[in-house]
């Protein structure tokens, strides 16, 4: 999955709940039936390209029936606020700077999703 096709698909991404440590999102069907989607989930799961390590990440659970996903991370690492901007984003001008903050913050490169 590509950076692109993520700035697509956030706006069928919604924040279900969120508390330092724990996010749930849920996802609109128009990613659920993307097949670049289908594709990456099939290689990768619900995690960063294989061999990538998201720091701070702990732990992710996929739920078909309500289509939502909860990502368990370490508040400590990962600042709690700036991930809930990432994902209540107004414009992908705003995600991908958020995106960056983020990954900059936890020492990620954003280059994997290339």
């Amino acid at each position: 999955m590509d950076f692109d096709l993520m700035l697509g698909l956030r706006k069928h991404i919604q924040v279900a709940s969120h508390r330092p440590g724990r996010l749930k999102l849920r996802f609109g069907l128009k990613i659920i039936g993307n097949a670049k989607v289908i594709e990456y989930v099939k290689e990768n799961g619900f995690a960063p390209p294989k061999g990538q390590d998201m720091p701070g990440v702990t732990k992710t659970r996929f739920n078909p029936l309500t289509r939502s996903m909860t990502m368990m991370y370490d508040a400590g690492v990962i600042e709690p606020e700036l991930l809930h901007k990432l994902f209540t984003s107004n414009s992908d001008e705003e995600f991908e700077t958020r995106a960056h903050e983020l990954a900059q913050t936890v020492d990620f490169d954003l280059a994997v999703f290339h």
